[in-house]
């Protein structure tokens, strides 16, 4: 029955919401915090996951435009391309742009290789936990001192307000 007619979740506004690409674990928690923080999430993702809960979920390909238009890209607030893989994630922003939404783009990187990759394609922000873990990890097993800002810094690539 869930294949014929999908589960079963109501469908939001798609105003002003998050919308999750991927469906690994970084996804999957990212979208139980923000819906446990009371915020609208819609989660594009390439099948059923019964992992996103009551998460509403559309089955499609994030990199295709229709895909995002359908999924209210024009209208949210913040698009997460937390895939497990960083080219699918590079493109997915890259779609956004040619969305010509003002959305927040945030992309996941996994491997140190990719991070400059991901960087060309100008999100507003990576997320880069695995890559730095390690890191901080050494540091904090030699008893470096670890100062919360650099930490952020280095956690999140956020790239600099404009204006």
């Amino acid at each position: 029955i869930n294949k014929t007619i999908g589960f079963r979740r109501d469908r939001m506004k798609r105003i002003n919401h998050f919308i999750i690409t991927g469906n690994g674990v970084l996804a999957h928690n990212t979208a139980r915090e923000l819906r446990h923080r009371g915020e609208p999430v819609l989660v594009i993702a390439p099948e059923e996951d019964p992992n996103f809960g009551d998460v509403e979920l559309m089955i499609g390909d994030p990199t295709e435009l229709e895909t995002l238009r359908e999924a209210g890209g024009e209208h949210a607030r913040a698009i997460l391309a937390l895939s497990d893989d960083d080219s699918e994630n590079a493109f997915v922003i890259l779609a956004i742009r040619e969305l010509g939404s003002d959305a927040k783009k945030v992309a996941a990187v996994s491997s140190r290789k990719n991070l400059e990759r991901v960087r060309r394609v100008h999100p507003d922000m990576i997320l880069a936990a695995p890559v730095f873990g390690g890191e901080v990890l050494a540091m904090a097993l030699t008893e470096e001192k670890i100062d919360g800002d650099w930490l952020l810094s280095r956690f999140l690539d956020v790239k600099p307000a404009s204006g």
